[in-house]
């Protein structure tokens, strides 16, 4: 049975990040960034006279070195899903957010963009 992402996140992503020696105090942050927090609003559509909202952005990770460090996001797939398919998005937030690391995966297959070199890296777990 394949997890789905949140499956993914919480037995494949997470177990991975403490064995790195991630702790939840550089994973989660107590004010802006946590888990599943929208970062920003939906793009604002004129649909006619009325304004909608597209769908927020969120962030799965946000890796932080110290408190007012943050340093990478690491953006979670399904474990039936490349990796490959959530490196654009990685890429996107990290850059929003001005950010030196992108990370993408789906618990199996660990992908990393470098915005210092400008290249990325496969690992596979």
């Amino acid at each position: 049975m394949s997890y789905n992402e949140a499956d993914t996140r919480a037995n494949l992503i997470e177990p991975k990040l403490k064995a790195a020696g991630w702790t939840d105090k550089q994973i989660t942050r107590e004010y802006f960034y946590q888990r599943n927090v929208e970062y920003t609003l939906g793009k604002i559509f004129l649909v006619g006279d009325q304004v909608k909202r597209g769908k927020p952005k969120r962030v799965d990770y946000l890796l932080r070195l110290t408190e007012s460090f943050p340093i990478a996001i690491v953006e979670a797939k399904a474990e039936t899903e490349p990796a490959l398919s959530g490196l654009e998005q990685a890429k996107r937030y990290a850059k929003d957010l001005g950010l030196y690391f992108a990370y993408a995966t789906n618990g199996h297959e660990i992908i990393e963009y470098d915005f210092f070199t400008k290249t990325s890296r496969t690992q596979p777990s």
